[in-house]
C-alpha cells in the first residue's frame, strides 16, 4: 500500500511539474516614436498539444494597444497556424482581453515560440519614465478538461525615454537626475532620493 501511495505522489507530483512549467512570457520594452510591440511567446511548454492561449492585459493611464477601425490590433505570432484567430475586447475593470485560439482544436506549430504580436502607443503629452503594463489570468490549453497552465500573471515594464542609471563617473554613483531604482522612476538632487510621483523623499 506505501509503495502504491509512493507512486501516486510521484506521478502527482511530475504532473504538476510539468503543468507549472508552460507559462507565457513577454519581455520589457522602450517606446520609439511614441510605439513599440508587446511580443508574447510560450516558454518552456513541454506539452506539444496547445492550441489556445489566453490573457488580460491592465494598460497604465497614457499608454495604450493600438487600434484600427475601432478594433485592437493583436498579430498571430510564428508559432500559429493559419487557422489560429488573434483577438483582443474590452472586458469589465479595464481590462482587454487577448484570445489566440483555434476552433478545430489544431495545435500550435511549434510548443514553444511567438503566440501573439501587439503594438502599444503612447498618448501625446507622456512624460518620460517608467509603465507597467500588467498581465492577468494568463491560461495555456489544449481545449481538453485539462487545462495544460493554469492562471498565472506578471508585469510588463515600458520605458519613455532616457531614464537608464546615470553613473557619469563610474563610480557606482548615479548622478543628479532621473535613473530607475528597482523598477521605479527616482529623482536624485545631491545625496538625497525622490520619488518621481509626488516628489517622497526616499
Amino acid at each position: 500500500m506505501k509503495k502504491i501511495k509512493f507512486l501516486l505522489f510521484s506521478a502527482a507530483a511530475l504532473f504538476s511539474g510539468v503543468a507549472m512549467a508552460q507559462k507565457i512570457v513577454c519581455p520589457d520594452v522602450t517606446l520609439k516614436d511614441g510605439a513599440a510591440e508587446l511580443v508574447f511567446s510560450i516558454a518552456e511548454n513541454t506539452d506539444p498539444t496547445a492550441t489556445l492561449v489566453e490573457f488580460d492585459l491592465k494598460m497604465p493611464d497614457g499608454i495604450s494597444v493600438e487600434k484600427e477601425e475601432g478594433d485592437y490590433i493583436v498579430d498571430k505570432g510564428t508559432i500559429c497556424q493559419r487557422t489560429h484567430g488573434a483577438t483582443a475586447q474590452d472586458k469589465a475593470g479595464g481590462f482587454i482581453y487577448v484570445l489566440i485560439k483555434n476552433d478545430t482544436k489544431k495545435e500550435f506549430k511549434q510548443a514553444n515560440g511567438d503566440v501573439a504580436i501587439i503594438p502599444i502607443v503612447a498618448e501625446d503629452g507622456v512624460a518620460d519614465g517608467t509603465y507597467q503594463i500588467q498581465v492577468t489570468k494568463v491560461n495555456i490549453t489544449n481545449l481538453s478538461p485539462k487545462q495544460i497552465n493554469t492562471e498565472t500573471e506578471f508585469t510588463i515594464n515600458v520605458t519613455k525615454g532616457t531614464t537608464g542609471i546615470k553613473d557619469v563617473n563610474a563610480d557606482g554613483m548615479q548622478a543628479d537626475g532621473k535613473y530607475l531604482k528597482n523598477g521605479e522612476i527616482i529623482i536624485k538632487k545631491g545625496n538625497k532620493e525622490y520619488n518621481a510621483v509626488g516628489g517622497i523623499m526616499k
